[in-house]
């Protein structure tokens, strides 16, 4: 993503923090914890009266930022890191931002899922952030009825603490109808659980 690093006006960068943090709620709730990973999780309230899914990792990494910058925006290792992705690709707009196509295939009761996020890369002196919000789209999957999954937006914020790196990942999602969360939570604690494991020994390989 070289070719889309270049400044961006502040307001972006407020529009996205407002959008991501226009909630209240109580506190996290430690999910797990373990390997340099912690997980955490509560119930959020929008303004819009919506409940919503907060998720919150922190995870050490023993590698330079420019490692996890390179596993996040580059297609070549997306199927590798993502847990139950089918197909995974990337297409750059401008202004260091791009679409990522993800095709999920979920264990029963859930059904194989697509979801198409537009990212937006800021950097500061502090770090570099990556902001996610999910759009329709369907440029990877024309003549296709797959679900599409929506509602989710987030931010991958990526920290050099010198002997090591830290990279904090927030997403906020809109829980499916239909089916109770006794059966669904467990499905996505250890399917979010397993990618970050995956994406940090991803991002310390390279």
């Amino acid at each position: 993503m070289n070719a889309f690093l270049i400044s961006i006006p502040i307001y972006i960068l407020t529009f996205f923090f407002i959008s991501a943090t226009d909630t209240s709620g109580s506190d996290f709730q430690l999910i797990k914890k373990g390997d340099g990973i912690s997980f955490y999780e509560r119930w959020i309230t929008m303004k819009n009266g919506t409940k919503s899914r907060e998720v919150k990792f922190t995870i050490e990494i023993n590698a330079p930022t420019k490692n996890i910058l390179e596993v996040l925006t580059k297609e070549e290792y997306g199927e590798k890191w993502n847990e139950n992705t089918l197909d995974y690709k990337i297409k750059a707009t401008e202004n260091q931002s791009w679409i990522s196509y993800i095709r999920y295939s979920f264990p029963f009761p859930l059904s194989d899922r697509e979801c198409y996020l537009h990212n937006q890369l800021i950097e500061t002196e502090q770090g570099s952030t990556i902001f996610f919000r999910t759009e329709e789209s369907r440029i990877f999957s024309k003549g296709e009825d797959l679900v599409q999954m929506t509602g989710l937006k987030g931010r991958w914020e990526i920290i050099d603490k010198r002997d090591h790196s830290l990279l904090r990942y927030h997403i906020i999602s809109v829980p499916e109808k239909g089916l109770p969360r006794w059966i669904v939570d467990p499905i996505i604690r250890k399917n979010l659980w397993t990618t970050m494991e995956t994406l940090k020994s991803t991002i310390e390989e390279i």
